[in-house]
This record gives C-alpha cells, structure tokens and sequence, in this order.
C-alpha cells in the first residue's frame, strides 16, 4: 500500500480538469449542470478504477557534458538543456508511477459507445491524475532529502524538452516496468498509457528551488504538455 503522502490528489485533478476543459460553476444552464454532473460521475468512477503504484532507484552521476549526463555503469541521458540544468548534482533518483489500465479501459469503452462525453472526461481525468501522483512522488523524494540537508531539482522525462522518448529504454533498463505492470513498446510509449516515467537530481543544499515550472527551461512555448506549475 502506497504511503498517504503518495496518492493522487483528487481535488487538484477535478480543479485543472474543470479549468482546462471550461466547465463553469457558475453556468445555470441545463447543458452546464449535465457536464457538471458528467464530471462528477466521472471522477467518481475514475476513483475507483484507479490503482496507484510507483518504482524508483537512486544511481550515482559519474559526469555531465554539454549534451549528456553520466552515470554509474557508463550509462548516458542525452539532453543539453536537462544536463545544464542539473550542473551541481551528484545523484539522480530515477522513477516510475502508474494509476493501471482501468480508467483507460474504461474511458475507451464508453467513448466508443452511448457515453462518449463521459468518455473524454475520465481519459482527462486520467491524465491529471497520474500527473498528480508522479508530483506526489517527486514531493515524497524532495521531503526525503531535505532531511538530509540536500535539494532536489524538478522532474524530467524522456519526450519533453530536447530528451528523446528513445531513452525510455534506458529507463527500462534500469529500473523493471513489469513489478508495477507497465510495458514499453517498440515506438517506446508506455501501457498503461496513463504513467509517466521521469527523474530528479539530487544535489547540496541551495542548489535546487522548488519554485518554477520545470519547463522554464524548454523553448517550446506551445507544447500540450506543458505544465505551468
């Protein structure tokens, strides 16, 4: 069982769902209330399909370049942008989560069937949760380490940024996908689809803040991906 701190939070994925999506609570219309109560409904239903669970491991940083980081095995991430950010560090924590197929599954029989706006609904859900529990778990590691006087940089994953999906793979190798029943295919995405796989870098003290957006860093200002906080 997952500890309390690592969980989804459901209130913060019901607010950026209803804020992304325009649902306004302040609409007294016949169609407002009907998404409102679609909303609901699905969240309830994606809570209960949801299954939580995480993997992580901690490797040793042996250099960083230019354009990669190095680390104990002779193994190398390739990003300029992430290997200038995390300049000072001497660890990466390297992770997995994972909410389970369920809301996916489930998000894909009602879509295909009567329900597809409840369809649409739970997939976002989906979505904001494993967000949510990926955040959970980079707090959960930042809470670790700032007992031991350290500091930990913002997460990062492959496909964001100029890190190339590719190096999944590698993620794959390092820590094994198949104890939380995930699965990397031949194009390097990740079944479940709602997973996230990232890392963090651990350094002194004062090195990293908690403050910002980790894709201050990145150029690309119209990326779906994008996360402003």
């Amino acid at each position: 069982m997952l500890a309390k701190l690592i969980d989804v939070d459901w209130a913060w994925v019901k607010e950026e769902v209803t804020k992304r999506e325009r649902i306004s609570p302040y609409d007294n219309s016949e169609r407002a209330k009907s998404i409102a109560r679609s909303l609901d409904d699905s969240l309830a239903k994606a809570k209960a399909l949801s299954k939580p669970d995480y993997i992580k491991t901690v490797k040793k940083i042996s250099s960083i370049g230019g354009d990669f980081i190095e680390f104990e095995g002779s193994i190398r991430f390739s990003s300029g942008k992430i290997s200038g950010y995390i300049k000072g560090a001497s660890h990466i924590v390297i992770f997995l989560v994972t909410i389970g197929e369920g809301i996916e599954n489930e998000a894909s029989i009602l879509t295909k069937g009567k329900e597809p706006l409840e369809g649409y609904l739970i997939d976002r859900i989906g979505s904001y949760a494993v967000e949510s529990l990926a955040e959970s778990v980079e707090n959960k590691i930042r809470a670790d380490y700032s007992r031991r006087q350290k500091s930990v940089s913002r997460r990062y994953s492959p496909g964001y940024c100029d890190w190339p999906i590719e190096e999944q793979r590698i993620f794959a190798g390092e820590i094994d996908f198949s104890k939380i029943g995930v699965t990397l295919n031949e194009s390097c995405m990740m079944a479940p689809k709602k997973s996230i796989s990232a890392i963090v870098a651990i350094a002194d003290k004062g090195v990293f803040t908690e403050t910002g957006s980790p894709c201050g860093i990145c150029e690309i200002k119209d990326c779906s991906y994008r996360r402003d906080y």
